[in-house]
């Protein structure tokens, strides 16, 4: 094989690095029309396009209208402030999933200046020289150069799932051609090399991809939840606005007819603002999209972000055993020799040049053992395939080489029984270990050669007995999903014996029962759906029942995670309500099928990502049920202030300030807050919870009511002591922000309010902003023009005692109930 690969390298040497630069500025890049970005100026209008910012430019046009000239600057240089932030975090979420983008590309094989280099699927040119093998996707339309047994599944654009295979000669009467390879094609079996002639748009299925931005895709139920939620919130905003007008305009008939509508709309502006909770989408597309770009940083390519959601729901994790459980790196532990052929049998049962861990480890073990290299050249190969599971090589000696599964290989050995039962024996001795166990026979001189392996009559020539061990950790991760109500379903093509050794080893549960690929073969999908429901080892199965087993678990209402890596597997893992696919040996087709992608091919990595997706889901809850406690004060005290015609206590400008605090803080600092420890020690929610149930709702309203009572309580105190009105304001606003402040470092953790206050202090980030709110607030008390602007006054150290008494009456009081929760 290497052989022949050298000699392609030779006949093609594929373009050279210039040649590919002027093949892209002359064809382009290989990738479909794309959507258009934005421009700056659009993004920005976008924003203003949302109610909170038009509600602003009103209230900032009233000012300009009735000469209130500085309140109306203060007012735009918040918008802008505002506007700001938004801003950026939208440019931070798009850079992210570009990056994303970038990682979740294709990789593809090209010969370029006669070597063989992997590159992305967007970098291949017209012209360039591209190899495909199983499980690749082709990434452009190209001429077929050479074949064997090129095999494609072309459905993507034809609609037909028969394999069709290639070949090299001209062909005329076929739209789509036996002689060309199209783009987003799978390669079913086989190898070939073609030379790309249509790239991106020009493709085939670049054609048909200018109609798929037309199709919407369908919100999640989180999607549907918060959309709901903001629905109910915008039309409780509307009726209070109108009534909040209705209220102004009827307290002050003695106002000129002008100044009474005037002060009744911004009044109206000011609860309106106070109640629509505008930042619950921006929370829902920050959190995912950092999150999943955080998860890259864990060996995790999210390919959908809103698998991040089913993350968290995750109760079933069916994973395949070699590379994900154990470390893929075989090593021959044993050899059971029956004849003295043995040696030499087993050498040469596998490929010239071996790529598989399993004849890597053989043909290291066995070739200091072998003395002299007999075969050379290959008259005909029987390829292993997942139902026979075993593979031969018929050498030009006319010998015929053969190992596999010890079940598939011995039924065509001819062995008495009473040499049957001592290799039997055998056999359970190392599987019980958790041993892989390959049978090796032969047969000499052939009088015909058999079209089919198990066909052949052969002659054994012993046992081959390998380990692979378990990954490092893999024992504390399945111990983690144990704790995490999470069910752990090994299948493995492997013997049911070492499955349940290895299985055992690790820690997965109910081990002792095993059903294999026979067994399911004659069950029927209704004894299938009560077998998977206490059976978590699934041996010697064919990659096509991965696909029952998942519609099984699924029929049980079950949330089912399903690991892959071959072609075969794509469809299990479309079904799956979370795909993951390996990066390191999956194929480009099971890439293309899962929905996140393990870099590192590592089970220890799941868990990691179930973690982070829970902790995601709870840092959405936590950010939304922050926003409800603090929208609750707001909205009341706009709304109740002028009931009892009292003094204006929040105008527009002060919503402002209060907008800079709650943006920032729900969409940045709660995306940080980093995974609890025991959060594996929860048990996965339940679908059909709600992203607020009764008791975070209850919580988060009578949180938020008794900031309201404190704040507007002591407004009427203090007022009825007949304290300066402006600094009445001052004190009442100042204890309003302290305690949203507060509240929310009081439901970023378990932890006191002043344990996640210390600690966040190590968040630079969080640090910044709530200093920036802090110096912000200083800043309107403080300064005598903003004490004009926005009717507040300086604050003296006895006041600034008071305030804190009354933000700590405020907050704390929720702050004890978690302690006497945790204790």
């Amino acid at each position: 094989m290497k052989e022949n690969e050298e000699k392609y390298l030779r006949k093609y040497p594929g373009l050279t690095s210039e040649e590919v630069i002027a093949s892209r500025e002359k064809y382009g890049k290989n990738k479909l029309e794309e959507d258009k970005k934005e421009s700056i100026i659009i993004k920005i209008l976008s924003i203003f396009k949302e109610p909170m910012f038009l509600l602003l430019l009103i209230a900032a046009s009233i000012y300009f209208i009735v000469g209130e000239y500085a309140d109306g600057i203060i007012m735009l240089i918040f918008v802008l402030g505002i506007c700001t932030i938004e801003f950026i975090e939208e440019s931070k979420t798009e850079k992210a999933l570009e990056e994303l983008n970038k990682l979740s590309t294709l990789n593809v094989k090209v010969i370029r200046n006669g070597k063989k280099e992997i590159i992305s699927s967007e970098e291949i040119v017209v012209g360039d020289i591209v190899i495909l093998e199983e499980g690749d996707q082709t990434p452009a339309d190209g001429k077929v150069l050479y074949s064997q047994s090129l095999g494609l599944n072309e459905s993507t654009i034809t609609g037909e799932t028969d394999i069709v295979y290639k070949n090299t000669k001209e062909d005329k009467e076929n739209y789509f051609k036996l002689n060309y390879c199209y783009s987003s094609t799978n390669v079913t079996n086989g190898y070939g090399i073609i030379r790309i002639e249509n790239v991106g748009v020009n493709t085939e299925i670049g054609k048909i991809g200018k109609s798929l931005n037309e199709i919407e895709k369908e919100k999640t139920p989180l999607e549907k939840q918060i959309n709901k939620l903001v629905l109910i919130c915008t039309i409780f905003s509307a009726i209070v606005f109108i009534f909040t007008i209705i209220i102004n305009f009827m307290n002050y008939p003695a106002l000129p007819l002008k100044e009474r509508i005037v002060e009744s709309i911004l009044a109206g502006i000011t609860i309106a603002m106070a109640t629509i909770p505008e930042e619950i989408p921006v929370i829902l597309t920050v959190f995912l999209a950092m999150g999943a770009w955080d998860l890259t940083k864990q060996n995790t390519l999210t390919k959908n972000m809103k698998a991040i959601e089913t993350l968290g729901k995750v109760n079933v994790l069916c994973t395949d055993k070699t590379g994900t459980l154990t470390e893929n790196k075989m090593k021959v532990e044993e050899i059971y020799e029956h004849n003295k052929e043995f040696k030499e049998v087993a050498y040469y049962a596998c490929p010239l040049l071996a790529y598989d861990p399993m004849e890597i480890a053989i043909k290291n073990y066995l070739k200091s053992k072998i003395k002299t290299k007999k075969y050379k050249n290959i008259i005909k190969e029987y390829a292993f395939t997942p139902e026979t599971k075993m593979m031969g090589i018929l050498w030009d000696n006319n010998k015929l080489c053969v190992k596999g599964a010890y079940e598939s290989v011995l039924p065509l050995c001819d062995l008495d029984s009473e040499t049957y039962k001592v290799i039997e024996d055998k056999i359970n001795e190392y599987t019980q270990n958790g041993y892989r166990i390959i049978a090796v026979a032969s047969k000499e001189n052939l009088e015909k050669i058999p079209k089919k392996l198990e066909n052949a009559r052969l002659n054994f020539n012993g046992l081959l007995v390998l380990n692979d061990p378990p990954r490092y950790g893999i024992k504390k991760s399945i111990f983690s999903c144990n704790t995490a109500g999470i069910r752990v379903i090994m299948i493995t093509g492997d013997n049911g014996e070492t499955a349940r050794g290895i299985a055992k080893n690790i820690g997965i549960k109910n081990y002792e029962n095993v059903i294999t690929g026979q067994m399911l073969e004659k069950m029927t999908d209704e004894e299938l759906f009560e077998k998977v429901k206490e059976t978590n080892i699934f041996a010697r199965v064919y990659p096509k029942h991965k696909m029952r087993i998942v519609s099984a678990l699924q029929k049980d209402n079950k949330i089912v995670a399903m690991t892959g890596d071959g072609v075969n597997d794509a469809t299990a893992l479309k079904k799956s309500d979370i795909g993951i696919a390996m990066g390191k040996r999956g194929t480009n087709v099971a890439k293309e099928s899962a929905d996140i992608i393990l870099l590192d091919d590592n089970f220890n990595t799941i868990t990691a990502a179930i973690a982070k997706g829970r902790n995601i889901y709870k840092n959405i809850r936590k950010a939304i049920s922050y926003i409800i406690v603090i929208h609750i004060p707001i909205a009341l005290l706009s709304l109740f202030v002028p009931i009892f015609k009292l003094p204006t206590l929040m105008e527009p400008i002060h919503i402002m300030l209060l907008e800079l605090l709650i943006d920032p803080t729900s969409s940045i600092i709660f995306q940080r807050i980093k995974t609890e420890k025991d959060i594996m020690f929860e048990k996965p929610r339940k679908p059909d919870e709600p992203i607020i149930n009764k008791k975070t709702a209850i919580r988060s309203i009578l949180q938020g009511l008794l900031i309201f009572i404190v704040t507007f309580i002591n407004y009427i105190l203090l007022l009825k002591n007949n304290i300066n009105q402006n600094v009445a304001i001052t004190i009442t606003y100042t204890t309003l922000v302290l305690s949203i402040i507060l509240v929310s470092f009081e439901l970023k953790s378990k932890e006191s309010t002043i344990k996640s206050i210390i600690s966040s202090l190590k968040d630079k980030l969080a640090l910044t902003i709530n200093l920036g709110i802090i110096i912000c607030l200083l800043a309107l008390i403080y300064i005598p023009f903003l004490n004009k602007v926005a009717s507040t006054a300086p604050l003296n150290l006895l006041e600034w005692l008071y305030i804190i008494l009354l933000t700590s009456i405020a907050v704390l009081p929720f702050d004890l109930l978690k302690y006497k929760k945790n204790n």
